[in-house]
């Protein structure tokens, strides 16, 4: 009789350390999980090894260079919005690795479509750049560029002040595109007309 209390005891005393057991376990679990999700809701880093492959690195928060930002998206528009007579496709060549298919495309079907009056009247455009600001920082990003576009023609000069948006993506840093940006779009920002105004 004796024997069956003593194992009864060493049972409970079991059943007490595995109730414990799974308690720790169970808590550790919900731990683990609520962390997995934490991190998981924070983007990644993703960066690229010389070899092309892809490694992850930690980080609490991921932001942009924006100075970075900015000084790029003014280089582009300077070099995208200026041009001398016959330097244009040598210009865009230049910068061809920062470019998408679309902005590229349309400079060059500009250039084609007007390249018998630049050449004929002289004409010549430079973009001076007065404000550079992000309006959208995440990828991709906006930048708004405003500036003053100064023309030559004919022996005529002409300023305007110019706004342009900049969609730029971030990209994968390479030897000829060691930004790791990448201007997808531009467009024009027109004024919007008060309705006050006369006709």
């Amino acid at each position: 009789m004796s024997e069956l209390v003593f194992n009864r005891v060493i049972l409970e005393k079991n059943n007490r350390i595995l109730s414990l057991i799974g308690a720790i376990s169970l808590s550790v679990n919900v731990l683990l999980v609520f962390g997995y999700i934490h991190i998981s809701a924070r983007p990644p880093l993703i960066a690229y090894s010389k070899e092309g492959q892809l490694e992850v690195l930690k980080t609490r928060d991921l932001k942009i260079d924006e100075t970075f930002l900015k000084d790029f998206a003014k280089m582009i528009a300077g070099q995208y919005l200026s041009f001398a007579g016959d330097s244009l496709p040598n210009q865009i060549e230049g910068i061809k690795a920062y470019l998408g298919v679309k902005p590229k495309q349309m400079i060059l079907d500009s250039y084609k479509n007007n390249q018998a009056v630049i050449e004929k009247d002289n004409i010549s455009q430079q973009f001076v750049v007065n404000a550079v600001s992000i309006t959208k920082k995440s990828n991709p990003f906006w930048v708004e560029i405003k500036g003053t576009r100064n023309i030559h023609a004919a022996g005529n000069d002409k300023s305007v002040a110019m706004t342009y948006v900049l969609e730029i993506n971030k990209v994968k840093s390479t030897e000829i595109n060691p930004y790791g940006f990448l201007m997808t779009d531009i467009i024009e920002k027109v004024k919007p007309i008060n309705k006050g105004q006369g006709k």
